[in-house]
């Protein structure tokens, strides 16, 4: 017999789990609409290494690179470390601001997941 709390914590865990399926597909369409000027000045050497370029040209990385830039284009700061830190200056606003909702949206769902999991798996050797 389960408790109230047990469905309310599945429920809320399921309702994440979609939010991040979601999640993905916009990572994929921010990747159709990366701003193409952004990568012709910084994927490319000194930037990233050769190693680097190769590895995030194709799938499933290159949507490992769109994150990266759009985390560099939300936030100029976290570029700094790779010398991206003016990137923003070539993308339109409007990506630089989707990408700044997407990361604080995202960011609070992937410790939600991680502490239901946490909080489900503590549950779970009680239980045994």
């Amino acid at each position: 017999m389960t408790s109230l709390l047990d469905d309310i914590l599945a429920i809320i865990f399921v309702t994440a789990l979609l939010c991040l399926m979601l999640s993905l597909v916009f990572i994929f369409i921010m990747h159709i609409l990366m701003p193409k000027n952004v990568l012709k000045a910084y994927f490319k050497e000194p930037y990233f290494s050769a190693t680097e370029i190769t590895m995030f040209t194709g799938f499933p990385f290159g949507y490992m690179r769109t994150a990266m830039f759009m985390r560099a284009l939300a936030f100029p700061a976290s570029g700094k470390k790779r010398g991206v830190k003016h990137a923003y200056k070539l993308a339109p606003v409007w990506y630089c601001k989707a990408s700044k909702y997407f990361i604080y949206f995202f960011i609070p769902l992937m410790v939600l997941l991680v502490l239901l999991s946490v909080i489900f798996y503590i549950r779970y050797e009680l239980w045994k």
